[in-house]
């Protein structure tokens, strides 16, 4: 494995800046392709008549289309070529846009959003991977820290601008144009792609087939029930299908270690998971994240079913969340540079364990829930903060040990690990938020939801502090981890 980036960031080069404009473009569009649909969903349900559980399968079918192919999908690209892989990626997604936002029926926007995913799951990876190879290491971080804002800025910006567009209601097209804004952005996407993404001729080793359907039938079987096992009430095949997933697991460890053996090329190289402090990286991705997500989603019910906040009141109340990530995610390469990685991130989970707890001070401070959204200012400003300076700095820090042939698959598994830790994070602080409830969020009132959005946010704290614990042991291994 490679050693780590060097800690300096000065300003990407000419051709540098290009790369990464592009593929920072387009993993806007993606990260905010991801929560653009929450807001709509009233407006999807009153114009095709889609029935609550057609609503949950419009955004889980993206959500688990996405996770599970990601590892293959960042594979790809160290097979085929990045750019290549990145054009037929973005060509895929204007596709799925435009079918979801011609979706005339349920099953039409469920199977849309479910191309759309899947889609996503070939591009995304190919732009971290991209800035990996693209940007030299000592501007990496700089690179990197600039991805953290674009995370940032986009959780914010799908439902401001689904808020807006729905608003302004354009020739009585409803919510569709939140899928048809992405054409105009992937035509763009797809036409400077070969220009502007540097070559990259991939190896000609094969797929490795078993390993990517083993990969699969392993994220379906965790994604799956953890995504829409409570809205099921937790039915037995879902259980079920959690029991198969360290079989499964087991499986793919087993075909990969054998590929290996026979000089062949697995989609995960099994020397990767010799490194402790990869293994403790990807921990961490899937630990932290579980906090990070799942906030978004039960504070916005919070808004809006417990105090009658609209789509762009949320979305206003959650910014400052995004400003605090934004300023320190546009910082992290000089703090790095200061710090050192290991450091710089512990910081980052303490300040983020912070925030929340003043969270919940806050809530906990507010019975009646008058002007909460401004009284949560500085406390989301402050978690915001923390995210900021983990975001970016983690992110290059894993892939500084990883070789450029293995970059996608690994930038594929560090998504993946962020979208297992979100899911789970959602599945288990609906345990909290959801206790002993069934029924209609709307009968709920303000000083019920206020308790479990406390609840949830307990959680969210013992994530940070379980992330703090990683990172601590990371930082344990040496200065040259």
């Amino acid at each position: 494995m490679s050693g780590p980036a060097a800690p300096a960031s000065p300003r990407l080069l000419a051709a540098e800046r290009r790369a990464a404009a592009l593929v920072l473009g387009a993993a806007f569009m993606l990260l905010a392709d991801t929560s653009i649909v929450n807001v709509a969903i009233p407006s999807i349900q009153r114009d095709i008549g889609a029935t609550v559980p057609d609503v949950q399968l419009v955004v889980a079918g993206y959500v688990v289309a996405y996770a599970v192919t990601l590892i293959t999908g960042g594979r790809l690209g160290d097979l085929f070529g990045r750019r290549r892989m990145f054009v037929i990626g973005a060509v895929s997604f204007t596709l799925a846009s435009l079918a979801c936002g011609l979706a005339q029926s349920p099953i039409a926007l469920i199977l849309g959003r479910v191309w759309q995913g899947l889609s996503a799951s070939v591009l995304y990876p190919q732009v971290i991977a991209t800035l990996h190879i693209a940007v030299a290491a000592e501007r990496r971080g700089r690179a990197f820290a600039l991805l953290g804002a674009v995370v940032s800025c986009a959780t914010i910006a799908g439902p401001v601008i689904a808020g807006l567009i729905i608003a302004a209601d354009l020739a009585g097209t409803g919510w569709r144009p939140i899928f048809l804004i992405n054409i105009p952005v992937g035509v763009v996407l797809i036409a400077l792609a070969p220009r502007m993404v540097p070559p990259h001729k991939g190896t000609r080793l094969r797929l490795d087939y078993a390993g990517s359907l083993t990969v699969v039938l392993l994220l379906v079987a965790l994604l799956v029930p953890l995504t829409v096992g409570r809205d099921r009430g937790w039915p037995l095949w879902g259980w079920l299908l959690l029991l198969c997933a360290p079989v499964l697991l087991a499986a793919f460890f087993w075909l990969e270690a054998a590929l290996e053996r026979r000089g062949r090329s697995p989609l995960l190289r099994p020397g990767l998971w010799a490194d402790p402090v990869f293994r403790l990286g990807l921990a961490l991705y899937l630990v932290y994240f579980s906090g990070v997500v799942p906030f978004f989603l039960y504070y916005s019910l919070t808004l809006q079913y417990g105090l009658g906040y609209g789509a762009l009141a949320t979305a206003a109340a959650m910014a400052p969340y995004a400003v605090g990530s934004t300023v320190t995610s546009l910082s992290s390469a000089r703090i790095v540079a200061r710090l050192d990685a290991p450091p710089a991130i512990l910081a980052g989970c303490v300040i983020s364990a912070a925030g929340s707890v003043l969270m919940i001070a806050t809530i906990e401070g507010s019975g009646s829930g008058r002007h909460l959204g401004p009284l949560m200012t500085p406390a989301m400003l402050v978690t915001g903060l923390g995210l900021g300076m983990v975001l970016g700095p983690l992110l290059n820090f894993v892939l500084a040990r990883v070789r450029d042939d293995d970059s996608g698959a690994v930038a594929g598994l560090l998504s993946t690990a962020q979208q297992i830790g979100s899911s789970l994070g959602v599945a288990v602080i609906g345990l909290a938020f959801f206790r002993g409830f069934h029924g209609d969020l709307t009968t709920l009132g303000y000083p019920a939801l206020r308790t479990d959005m406390a609840l949830g946010l307990l959680v969210v704290v013992t994530a940070f502090l379980l992330a703090t614990g990683l990172v601590w042991l990371v930082a344990r291994r040496g200065p040259a981890s």
